[in-house]
């Protein structure tokens, strides 16, 4: 039988860091580091294996394409 895993709301564990740059943990289920800067979160979580860094748009702002 497969297994079936509930979609994290990545949106829930973000609200509060609009306009900021944050790390998620290896399980992207807690923020574990959040700062104005790139260079700021990076620093933060230079002891960390593994994380997903990204900067947390406002929820209505289109964001570009590359394709």
């Amino acid at each position: 039988m497969e297994k079936i895993t509930k979609a994290l709301n990545i949106f829930m564990i973000t609200k509060n860091y609009v306009n900021k740059w944050v790390a998620l943990s290896a399980d992207h289920k807690r923020v574990i580091a959040s700062g104005k800067t790139l260079a700021e979160v990076l620093r933060k979580t230079a002891s960390e294996k593994r994380v997903m860094v990204f900067r947390v748009l406002p929820q209505n702002t289109y964001a570009p394409s590359t394709s």
